[in-house]
């Protein structure tokens, strides 16, 4: 996952280069330069349905996003520590666990990787274009249900089978290591 992000965060300040004529800009001050310069108050500035409903569209994928990755986070924590768990079930012969769990690690890692780079290329595409950045932004909302067509599922599912398995197995050992312990 740090790789995902390192990535991630590498290929985006490639493309602010490219579109910004080699300047440096990151996530926060390219949304704050489209806010800026987008929706920035003059004087003599009168304000059309289109600007509106822009503005709200903007605020939603932005806080959409926000919010999906610190859901996102909150489920690797989880699973980071349901992980263990199912290590143990893999020499018994059931991988099914461990195989949805690497199937669901690599869904957050697509997921967050794909959702952020879509909403920074929208931000990049916004001052050129309004509707175009507002359409790629919009589109990052959708990544999760899009992967999740592909088998890639980055929300928290409860396997019973799997993880009786994986407690009846910890349980098992923990016994036989405290009698051979003994």
């Amino acid at each position: 996952y740090k790789f995902c992000i390192s990535l991630q965060n590498t290929f985006s300040k490639d493309l602010s280069s490219i579109m910004a004529g080699q300047q440096s800009i990151d996530l926060a001050g390219q949304s704050t330069s489209v806010l800026e310069g987008s929706f920035a108050v003059a004087t003599q500035t009168t304000f059309g349905l289109l600007n509106l409903l822009c503005m709200i569209a903007f605020a939603y994928c932005v806080i959409k996003i926000f919010f999906a990755n610190i859901k996102r986070g909150g489920i690797l924590l989880i699973q980071m520590a349901v992980g263990a768990l199912y290590m143990f079930s893999v020499p018994r012969g059931y991988q099914d666990g461990f195989n949805q769990w690497m199937k669901q690690i690599a869904a957050l890692c697509l997921t967050a990787f794909m959702q952020t780079t879509l909403l920074f290329l929208g931000l990049l595409t916004f001052p050129g274009n309004m509707l175009l950045g507002l359409g790629i932004m919009l589109a990052s909302n959708e990544v999760p249900r899009i992967a999740q067509q592909f088998g890639l599922d980055s929300s928290v599912k409860v396997n019973m089978t799997s993880i009786v398995h994986a407690t009846t197995t910890a349980v098992n050992l923990t016994r036989s290591v405290a009698r051979a312990a003994k």
